[in-house]
C-alpha cells in the first residue's frame, strides 16, 4: 500500500522532492564528520557565505542546476532538484533491470509487473527530460517519486533517493567551493575595476571547484560502510548535466562528458564496475533525446572500455 511521506509542518516547498531537503541539509552539513566546523563554518565567518541554501520553489522549467552569486548565497531551484531525482531513479533502476541483471542472472525474467516498472521509470525519464523546457506537474499517482510510494513495491525509490542526495551534495560542495577557493571574491574585484575575468579563468575556477567538491566527498565516502552510494551519487549528478545540451559543450564550464570522465577516472572502479554501465547508459539515453545515432560495437571487453569508445566517438563529433 503506497504511504504518503508528506508532512505539512516540516515540508515547505511544493514539489515531491520536498520531502528529502531536510536530507539535503544534514548531509552537506555532515560532508565528512568535521566538515561544518573546518570548513562551512570557517567559510560562513570568515569568507561571507549565508548560513542557509536558497532553495527556488517557484514552478518555473529547470534554469540552472545551482549557483552561488556575489551575495555568496547557495542557490538551487526546486526544479532542478525534481529533475535530478528523476534522472536519480531512471538511470539506476532502467540499467539494474534492462541491462545489469539480464547480463549476470541466467534465470532472469521479464514478468508483467516488471515490464510495467521499466516502462514507467521511463516515462519518469522523459518526464524530468520535459523540466528542461517546460514546468510540468508531476503525477505522483502514477510515476515514481520520494513523496509517495509503497516501500514493499519500489526498493528502488530508497535507493534512489540515496543517490540523489549524494549528487545534490557534490552539487552543493562544487558551489561552496567557488567561495572557499575565492572565486567570488575574484568575481567581486573585477566587478569593482570594471573588468572582466578571462574565459580560461573561469573555465579554470570549474576545474577546481569540481576537484574541491570531489576531494570532500569522497573524504566522507571513507567514514560510511556504503561508499558506493557516494559514488553512484557524484556520477549521476554528472551525468544530469549531459541532458542540459545537444552539442556536449560546456560554455564557461567544461564539457559535461569530460566532467564525468574525470570523475570516473578518479573513482579507481575495476573496468566492469556498474558505475561504467550507468554511464553509458547515460551516453545511449543523451544520444536517443537529442536524435543522435551513437553506434556501439557488438561486443566489447569491459563497460570501460564502452565508456572510454563513446567519449571519444563523442569527441570526434564535437569537433
Amino acid at each position: 500500500m503506497k504511504k504518503s511521506y508528506y508532512d505539512s509542518q516540516a515540508h515547505k516547498h511544493t514539489q515531491p522532492v520536498r520531502v528529502l531537503y531536510q536530507n539535503l541539509k544534514h548531509w552537506f552539513k555532515n560532508t565528512y564528520p568535521q566538515f561544518q566546523t573546518e570548513e562551512l563554518d570557517k567559510a560562513i565567518k570568515n569568507l561571507g557565505l549565508h548560513e542557509e541554501i536558497n532553495v527556488i520553489d517557484r514552478e518555473d522549467k529547470v534554469a540552472m542546476p545551482a549557483g552561488v552569486g556575489t551575495f555568496k548565497i547557495i542557490t538551487i531551484q526546486e526544479t532542478f532538484l525534481s529533475y535530478l531525482w528523476c534522472i536519480s531513479y531512471s538511470l539506476l533502476f532502467i540499467y539494474d533491470k534492462q541491462i545489469h541483471e539480464p547480463k549476470i542472472n541466467p534465470d532472469f525474467e521479464l514478468t508483467d509487473d516488471l515490464t510495467e516498472k521499466l516502462s514507467k521509470a521511463h516515462s519518469l525519464f522523459k518526464y524530468g527530460l520535459s523540466l528542461l523546457k517546460s514546468y510540468n506537474y508531476w503525477d505522483i499517482e502514477d510515476l515514481p517519486n520520494p513523496e509517495y510510494y509503497d516501500e514493499l513495491d519500489d526498493e528502488y525509490i530508497e535507493k534512489a533517493n540515496g543517490v540523489y542526495v549524494n549528487a545534490v551534495n557534490f552539487i552543493l560542495l562544487h558551489e561552496l567551493a567557488h567561495v572557499s577557493l575565492g572565486h567570488i571574491d575574484n568575481d567581486i574585484s573585477h566587478e569593482e575595476n570594471g573588468t572582466k575575468a578571462e574565459a580560461q579563468e573561469i573555465l579554470d575556477g570549474e576545474y577546481e571547484a569540481d576537484a574541491f567538491a570531489f576531494e570532500r566527498i569522497v573524504k566522507g565516502a571513507s567514514y560510511l560502510t556504503n561508499q558506493s552510494t557516494v559514488a553512484a551519487g557524484v556520477v549521476t549528478g554528472l551525468c544530469s548535466f549531459l541532458f542540459f545540451t545537444t552539442t556536449l559543450k560546456g560554455g564557461d564550464h567544461p564539457d559535461p562528458d569530460e566532467r564525468l570522465k574525470i570523475a570516473l577516472d578518479k573513482l579507481n572502479l575495476q573496468p566492469e564496475d556498474n558505475l561504467w554501465g550507468v554511464s553509458c547508459l547515460a551516453f545511449k539515453l543523451w544520444a536517443m533525446a537529442t536524435g543522435i545515432e551513437l553506434n556501439w560495437p557488438p561486443i566489447v571487453d569491459t563497460y570501460q572500455d564502452l565508456f572510454n569508445l563513446t567519449v571519444q566517438t563523442l569527441n570526434k563529433r564535437k569537433h
